[in-house]
């Protein structure tokens, strides 16, 4: 009688099937790798897109108080001819509204050759890199930082400005841009005088 050895066949079989389920799991392991690095890509254009908002909107602020400080008086005169109703049927608080091409019609410098424009390589996909500042009513007050209590009074406004960085809606059905779009706000107290006290 002769003994058949069929252990080594039924090994190639189950050797086969347990190498056919690690690549799968690797192949599983890849794709979710793969997610994740996408994932964590968009989070990081995202991010540099807001912070690029933040960015705006601050030097929105700091353009508006420069506007203030160059020339007081006429920043005054300019705010109270600029009063619109805040969109409402009977307005509850009027501002006056301050935009970027009040101070600049190139604020910013949008060349992107080589990316050495204020957005670098990325301001060519975006559309639209701007500001505006509303500034309501002024109050009088005698308290300014850095003077004497009652030797000089200001106009104290509180300026809220709204910075936008993004790319305008894609028209074209068939191109694929991404749409990156964010808005941030700064606030700011500015005190703008010396004007006569009542």
């Amino acid at each position: 009688m002769r003994h058949l050895d069929t252990t080594g066949r039924d090994d190639r079989g189950s050797i086969l099937m347990i190498a056919l389920l690690v690549l799968l799991a690797l192949t599983g392991i890849g794709l979710v790798a793969m997610q994740n690095a996408s994932n964590d890509l968009n989070l990081t254009g995202n991010s540099r897109v807001a912070q690029v908002a933040r960015n705006i909107a601050t030097s929105g602020a700091e353009g508006t108080m420069a506007f203030a400080g160059m020339n007081p008086s006429g920043f005054i005169q300019f705010v109270a001819g600029r009063f619109v109703a805040a969109g409402q049927a009977t307005p509850s608080v009027p501002y006056a509204v301050i935009k970027m091409e009040d101070l600049s019609g190139t604020f910013y410098d949008t060349t992107t050759a080589n990316g050495l424009g204020s957005f670098g390589r990325e301001g060519a996909n975006m559309s639209t890199a701007t500001w505006e500042s509303r500034v309501p009513v002024a109050l009088t007050s005698h308290r300014a930082p850095g003077f004497q209590v009652g030797e000089f009074c200001f106009r104290r406004y509180i300026s809220e400005t709204d910075g936008y960085y993004r790319n305008d809606v894609n028209t074209n059905a068939t191109a694929q841009t991404v749409e990156r779009n964010a808005q941030a706000r700064s606030m700011t107290a500015m005190f703008v005088g010396p004007v006569a006290c009542p």
